[in-house]
């Protein structure tokens, strides 16, 4: 674990992981984080050089790493990177040791990890794009907890979301599918559309009446 305190990091721990380790060690870094912040871990092994996004947590940082990330064995040279717009602001550095893995085929980044990052993300959000709520706001997918979520934003007029649905029209608010909502048999008092099976028996009933006549 690495501590923060006033924008200083300091190493609790003389290993981070172990060359090749692969989604079974997170870096974690604890204290009291700044909010509004966007953090990413700057990392130089030698003359490698990477960057990572960092997930901010209570009171903490992680990230959970990857072979790719473990790709060399020696000394890894951290700094923590914070950006708010236009301003950004660094730690101080340090180093961790990785030791010696006997086994393992992983590479160094060519390009730094928060774009492989990013890119996952991205392919997440396409595979879940916003979808109209039923108060009349988008839902939007939230990568971290796998699930949908109301957003601030409206639906624009016309949307159907949030309004009230005339007679004659039904909607299922699990799948937000607007279908109309129709009859399955004749009845006298009843204004609702007949489905087209209902018209089969009825006009079957009536021909079978007319023959007995």
């Amino acid at each position: 674990m690495i501590k923060f305190d006033n924008w200083r990091i300091l190493n609790q721990g003389k290993v981070l992981a172990r060359q090749y380790d692969n989604l079974t060690r997170e870096l974690r870094v604890e204290g009291i984080i700044p909010e509004g912040w966007t953090w990413d871990l700057l990392v130089q092994a030698g003359k490698n050089l990477d960057i990572i996004r960092l997930n901010q947590g209570e009171n903490s940082l992680s990230v959970i790493l990857t072979s790719e990330m473990l790709a060399l064995s020696g000394y890894y040279v951290l700094q923590l990177r914070a950006t708010q717009g236009e301003k950004v602001r660094h730690t101080n550095v340090l180093r961790v040791y990785v030791p010696e893995s006997l086994s393992g085929d992983a590479q160094w980044p060519e390009l730094p990890t928060e774009f492989s990052q990013a890119e996952a993300i991205i392919r997440e959000l396409s595979a879940h794009p916003p979808i109209p709520g039923s108060e009349g706001f988008w839902m939007v997918w939230n990568t971290e907890t796998d699930q949908y979520e109301k957003s601030s934003l409206p639906l624009p007029a016309g949307s159907g979301g949030g309004y009230v649905i005339g007679s004659g029209l039904k909607l299922d608010g699990e799948t937000n599918t607007l279908s109309v909502d129709t009859a399955d048999q004749v009845e006298e008092d009843n204004s609702k559309p007949i489905t087209s099976a209902a018209v089969f028996v009825t006009v079957g009933n009536i021909e079978s009446l007319l023959e007995t006549i």
